[in-house]
Order: structure tokens, then C-alpha cells, then sequence
């Protein structure tokens, strides 16, 4: 009839729509295969759930109960990050310095040249290193629920010490009592601290850096 309406004209198929389909097809299959081989690594997970909670613990703290926080784990990760932020520190501090860790990680010991830290010949400490003791200072007096961060250190008399030598006339004695009235000056707990002196290599000082649960930590200090 004339007056029939002409049937729309038809849409041209596009070849390229039908390639695309099947491309997202075998990627589709290909990634559905990997997940399937894939296997999880455990420590890289652990390392994850380690960083996570570091970052996060401040906001840990504020809201789970304290005696929750303060299971292994907890306490694992508050050791963990109080040594990683020293360590930091004294590697940009003091690039000669020496980390170990001890004691199954609850322990790090920092071993450094003396003179980085005091002057030549002398019971002064170093006027440069006062952001140092400031952060050491810091450190020692963070306080987390059932945790105390406890500091050693050592400086070495050489390997013989003379009997009639007075222990105020041997230097690296008299650096010990000058870093202990240093820490005492500048309000660090005395029960956080052990200064002393001992045989070794009297170019060295050493410093030991502790993380204990509250209830175990019974180390005393005197003047």
C-alpha cells in the first residue's frame, strides 16, 4: 500500500563489538585462572597486618579495652614500633652506628664511637647531639597501658683496669655518671634507666633499648 509507513533502515552490525566481547572474555578467564593458582603468603600478610596496626595504634589504644590490647600480639607490635623509631633516629643521628636486636626482639642494642657523643677527651656531651637526648628523653617517658621502656648504657674501661686507678679518674666511668645526671636533669624516670662502666673497647658506648610488660620490669636505679 502506498500509504504504509517504510520500515526503518537497519542498523550495520559492528565486527568490532563481537572481537572486544571475546578479548574480555579470555581476560575474564585468565585472572579467574591466577586467583586460582594463586597461593597466600602468609608472612607478607603478616607483614600488612603489622604495618596496619602500627600506624593505627593510637586509635587502638582510644578504643579497645586496654586488657585486649595487651594480649601477645599487642605487645609484639608496641616493641616493634618504640625500636623502629629509635633506630631511625640513631641512623640519621649517627650514621656509625651499629643495631642488633636480642631477646627474641625485645631488646635492640646501639653501639656508637664515644666521641660521637661526648667531646674529645672530655665528660661533656656533644652540644649537636641535644635533638638525640631530646628524643631519647621522649622515648623513655611515652607511657602505653602494661608497657615500660627501660634504656641501658655501657661504656667501656678498656680492657684492664689499673687497681689503683680511682674509678672518678677514668673517664669513661666519669662519661657514665655524666649521661645518668644528663637523664636525671631532664626528668627520665630513674627507674627506666641502668647507667654503667665495664671492660671493652673504650672508643665505644653502648646503649640497649628494652620494651617490658609492666608486671616483669623490676629494674631499680640509684644515684
Amino acid at each position: 500500500m502506498d500509504d504504509e509507513e517504510e520500515a526503518p533502515p537497519a542498523v550495520p552490525k559492528d565486527p568490532t563489538l563481537a572481537l572486544f566481547l571475546g578479548l574480555y572474555l579470555i581476560l575474564l578467564a585468565f585472572f579467574v585462572l591466577l586467583n586460582t593458582m594463586a597461593t597466600p603468603k602468609e608472612d607478607r600478610v603478616k607483614a600488612v597486618l603489622s604495618s596496619l596496626l602500627s600506624t593505627f595504634s593510637t586509635e587502638i589504644l582510644n578504643t579497645i579495652n586496654p586488657t585486649e590490647f595487651t594480649a601477645s600480639v599487642g605487645e609484639v607490635l608496641a616493641t616493634e614500633e618504640y625500636h623502629r623509631e629509635i633506630k631511625d633516629f640513631f641512623e640519621v643521628a649517627i650514621p656509625l652506628s651499629r643495631v642488633e636486636f636480642f631477646s627474641a626482639g625485645a631488646a635492640m642494642r646501639i653501639v656508637m664511637p664515644a666521641d660521637q657523643l661526648f667531646e674529645p677527651a672530655s665528660i661533656r656531651i656533644r652540644a649537636d647531639r641535644e635533638d638525640l637526648m631530646r628524643r631519647i628523653v621522649t622515648s623513655l617517658k611515652r607511657r602505653v597501658m602494661g608497657m615500660r621502656y627501660e634504656m641501658e648504657f655501657t661504656t667501656f674501661t678498656g680492657p684492664v683496669v689499673a687497681q689503683d686507678t680511682a674509678a672518678s679518674q677514668i673517664i669513661e666511668v666519669a662519661r657514665a655518671g655524666a649521661l645518668a645526671r644528663a637523664m636525671e636533669d631532664r626528668d627520665v624516670p630513674a627507674d627506666t634507666l641502668v647507667i654503667g662502666a665495664q671492660p671493652g673497647n673504650p672508643e665505644e658506648v653502648e646503649f640497649t633499648f628494652t620494651v617490658r610488660v609492666e608486671d616483669g620490669a623490676k629494674v631499680t636505679f640509684e644515684r
